[in-house]
């Protein structure tokens, strides 16, 4: 699956095979020739891309038949940064675009860490997700912010004096507590599949 960027700087070399790095930067408004450097091999690494000398040559792989979701990475210790920063990103999985549920812009993934979930989601998953800052239907799966952590629980609901109230669940409810979905938790995405 290619980004964005990717499929600019395969445009442009379909374009001019003799192109340089700089002036592939240039184009794309990166402003670092090794950041072009990672998106060539990972084009070669994909066969969208061949190396002809000091030429890049397009192989006219057909590049539509995929839809690269984000894979984010370590967003533990991230606090109050944008964890959807394009810096955050670990690396695209390419996804059939046909099974994708659509809209796709909106879709990443994120590894599961810990027993909290079991036995739905084990340690180790791998979660797709869709960004939302809307509170989902109950038991729905969601990615959440709490504090300096990021948590995913099923949200629940139960009824107090002043109506209905919502919490964050584990499936694991024998070694995990619920806590209340409050102003203190931000609700950063929805679980549409696991792979």
């Amino acid at each position: 699956m290619l980004s964005a960027k990717q499929k600019q700087i395969l445009e442009l070399v379909q374009q001019n095979p003799q192109i340089t790095l700089a002036e592939l930067a240039k184009a794309v408004g990166l402003k670092s020739v090794s950041t072009v450097h990672v998106h060539i091999r990972k084009l070669i690494k994909e066969n969208f891309l061949e190396r002809n000398g000091h030429a890049l040559i397009a192989t006219h792989r057909p590049v539509d038949e995929f839809t690269p979701i984000p894979f984010f990475y370590g967003f533990a210790q991230c606090g109050d940064t944008d964890i959807f920063a394009e810096e955050n990103i670990m690396d695209y999985v390419n996804m059939p675009t046909k099974f994708l549920p659509t809209p796709t812009q909106d879709l990443f993934f994120i590894k599961a860490k810990g027993d909290s979930m079991e036995p739905t989601i084990s340690d180790g998953d791998m979660l797709m997700f869709r960004k939302t800052s809307e509170l989902p239907a109950v038991g729905s799966v969601v990615l959440c912010r709490r504090g300096d952590g990021l948590k995913i629980k099923r949200l629940g609901q139960y009824n107090t004096e002043n109506g209905p109230a919502y919490r964050l669940v584990s499936d694991n409810k024998a070694k995990y507590e619920p806590f209340p979905a409050d102003d203190s938790v931000e609700i950063l995405g929805k679980l549409v599949r696991m792979n």
